[in-house]
């Protein structure tokens, strides 16, 4: 579901390095978690789903802020210019 709404805002490039981020980035853990530390899945497992939404998040969060569409950017600026101040 997080996926949907990162790529909603991303241009071409960004989605293309969002998902090739996510796998190096998602293999990288895994081989740190079970070839270094020797960790197993079955006791293990809470600490490496954190790890997977943490780089989750913060890989999308760069990647929106590096390949961000630039309209929806303009776009987004507009409307909040244009709203009429409630009082």
């Amino acid at each position: 579901m997080l996926d949907v709404l990162i790529l909603r805002y991303l241009t071409k490039e960004g989605k293309i390095a969002y998902f090739v981020g996510q796998l190096i980035l998602a293999g990288l853990w895994a081989f740190y978690m079970f070839g270094i530390k020797d960790y197993s899945f079955r006791d293990d497992e809470g600490m490496f789903i954190a790890g997977i939404i943490g780089i989750i998040l913060v890989w999308g969060g760069l990647c929106l802020a590096i390949w961000r569409k630039k309209d929806e950017l303009e776009s987004d600026i507009k409307t909040e210019v244009e709203k009429p101040i409630e009082s």
